[in-house]
Formats: C-alpha cells, structure tokens, sequence
C-alpha cells in the first residue's frame, strides 16, 4: 500500500505542536517584580527611588515620562489615555553588573540599561508601584537582580513597605 501524504490538518498540528515547544517553559518568568507602596505621594516614592539609586553609587538614572507619553499619543494611536495617573521610568547603569554581563556574552549587551518603573493606577489612587524586569538567569543576572530588588527595597521600607513581591 503506497504512502499517502499527511492530511494538511495532521500538518497544521505537528506546526503547532512545535511552536508550541519553543515557548517558555514557564509562563510567570517574564513577570516583572512589582512592590505596592502605600501611604506616600507618588513624589515621594520618586524621589526616594532616585536617592536609592545614588546609595548603590550609579550616576542620576535617564528618566522616560511613560505616562505622559501614552497621554500625548492617546489620539493618533487610538488608545485611551489614561491607563497611568502618574508613571515615570529610570534607567540607569552599574558598570560592575555591566562588566559581568559582558564578561559572560557580549550579547547581555541587550540587558543593559537596568529600568525601574514607578506608577500609580487611577483605579488605585493612593498605592504608587515600583516594578522591574528580571535579568538573564546567570551569576551577571543575579546580581542585577539582587541590585534592582536592593534599591526598590530601600525606596519602599522608607514607608514601611516590606521586600518586593513576584505579582
């Protein structure tokens, strides 16, 4: 009996099937860490965010004014315009984490600037979040992680927030 070519249904599965397989593993890696900081002003939080900054010895961050951003461009992109009442990122760089990335791929070039987002939801008023991405999962990685949880940690326990939370 000659062999008869796979249905294009048994095709289009076996794609899937291997697309499927290429995805991460697991789905809550790429979640960014997020601490909720009540009590305070969204200035405050700021402000101490920045001062956290310049404890670990890292030059005044690049501020994006994310917010802001969405604000202005609501119209011509057709999105609503407030999905932040307030919301800022810095990005800065420690050279030391820099130099530990490089040193185990030049490719980690992509990891660099670190970011912090600090942001307040209208749905939530008084709570100001502090949020970051987690960095490559190696000894460089570590390390970035270890100085991004340090600084929302210090910027946070100023008012009485405990340690950052995976959300």
């Amino acid at each position: 009996m000659p062999l008869r070519p796979a249905a294009p249904r048994h095709q289009a599965f076996a794609a899937l099937v291997a697309f499927v397989l290429m995805l991460p593993a697991t789905a809550g890696a790429d979640s960014p860490v997020v601490t909720e900081v009540a009590g305070a002003t969204f200035h405050d939080i700021n402000t101490a965010l920045v001062d956290a900054i310049a404890d670990e010895g890292i030059g005044a961050p690049s501020v994006s004014h994310f917010g802001s951003m969405l604000a202005r461009t609501a119209a011509d992109l057709g999105h609503r315009p407030d999905f932040y009442a307030d919301a800022q990122i810095h990005t800065f760089c420690s050279a030391a984490i820099a130099a530990r990335l490089a040193a185990e791929s030049a490719h980690n070039i992509a990891l660099c600037p670190l970011s912090i987002a600090v942001y307040r939801v209208l749905e939530k008023p008084h709570t100001i979040y502090l949020s970051y991405r987690r960095s490559a999962p190696s000894p460089g990685g570590e390390a970035a992680n270890a100085l991004l949880q340090r600084i929302v940690q210090r910027a946070a326990e100023q008012f009485g927030t405990p340690s950052p939370r995976p959300r």
